[in-house]
């Protein structure tokens, strides 16, 4: 993992190691691909505004290169004025806000490696689950977590992501006691190396690009089979989208919104059983198309879609069709029983 040690910046000095710039596309920068290339596709213009917030909201990119995109922006892109909302406040120069959040970045960054009367954890999420709590894997030092780290993606291939915390001791109080204040690196692993995608500081207000709402064109249809594969990978069929309110071209409507309202609302089913439920599904600027093969119970989704496009408008068809689903999913035998007991039972299969 990287350092920021130098390049002055109002008074405090903030440097890359390789001092290079990434120029992305700005379509790049959104989280998901299926968006972004429609957005390129009928050649849609972000803001400068618009494109800090994708830029914060990017889950791929890591702080440096976030660091580099923002320096890009003050440096390439036009000068702005941000409104005031419910949870950011007027700047007269979007520039100003950018300028904000690089500092931000840096101190948290700076704060998390001095290695200054603290202990450290880590914890990592998997295909199918997730490790230890991070104080079974308590260490003194910032280098031995990032040594630990690099030595488990090299022996497991299926770590997604990591999660590290900073706690700090109390002088006054015992020494393994520490204080409820805490810093939390979040690490994306790309490419087989953890890239630091986010830091947070405990009690620490949002930062002010989290009250800011961004409206994106999208490709999808109420209906589409989606998956949000950087949040959590479920699958899930499109039922409503916030951009797709009446008011939302309405500015006394927007600014009352923040990054929480970026979401929409999809029926999936629970924990792969056929049980189905509409609920909220966040952070549209990650949904994708599914493209894979619906086995079992996830056919279930294909019927929903099906229903909500209009291409089943038969009620008694739709319950038919479930209760089949329903009924294969129930009359497979569970797999708690010993294949030689389900032999001797009569299941060959």
């Amino acid at each position: 993992m990287r350092e920021i040690i130098g390049n002055k910046y109002e008074g405090r000095y903030i440097k890359m190691i390789d001092n290079e710039k990434r120029k992305l596309d700005d379509y790049e920068l959104i989280n998901s691909k299926s968006i972004g290339n429609y957005c390129r596709q009928i050649g849609h213009k972000f803001n400068t505004e618009e494109l800090a917030v994708l830029v914060y909201r990017n889950k791929k990119m890591d702080i440096f290169e976030k660091i580099a995109k923002y320096q890009d922006l003050i440096d390439n892109y036009t000068d702005m004025k941000v409104i005031e909302r419910f949870n950011c406040r007027h700047y007269d120069s979007v520039k100003k806000l950018i300028k904000n959040e690089i500092i931000r970045i840096t101190k948290l960054y700076q704060d998390f490696i001095a290695e200054d009367n603290c202990i450290y954890g880590w914890r990592d999420w998997r295909e199918n689950g997730y490790s230890n709590y991070d104080i079974d894997n308590a260490r003194r030092t910032f280098k031995e977590i990032d040594d630990d780290i690099k030595d488990l993606i090299n022996e497991y291939n299926d770590i997604d992501y990591f999660s590290i915390t900073k706690k700090f001791f109390d002088e006054k109080e015992v020494i393994y006691r520490a204080k409820e204040k805490k810093i939390v690196m979040n690490c994306r692993v790309i490419k087989r190396m953890p890239k630091i995608i986010e830091i947070m500081e405990s009690g620490e207000d949002l930062p002010e690009f989290e009250g800011i709402f961004v409206n994106i064109p999208v490709p999808f249809e109420r209906g589409d089979i989606l998956i949000n594969k950087i949040d959590n990978g479920e699958i899930f069929v499109l039922d409503y989208l916030t951009i797709w309110n009446e008011k939302i071209n309405n500015q006394n409507f927007v600014k009352h919104l923040d990054t929480s309202d970026m979401m929409g609302n999809g029926y999936y089913l629970v924990d792969q059983t056929p049980k189905f439920v509409r609920d909220h599904q966040m952070n549209y600027d990650s949904f994708e198309f599914y493209n894979g093969e619906l086995r079992g119970t996830n056919r279930i989704l294909k019927l929903i879609s099906s229903f909500l496009k209009g291409k089943i408008d038969n009620l008694e068809l739709f319950i038919t069709a479930y209760e089949s689903f329903k009924h294969d999913y129930e009359s497979k035998i569970p797999n708690i029983f010993i294949d030689e007991y389900l032999e001797l039972a009569g299941f060959s299969d």
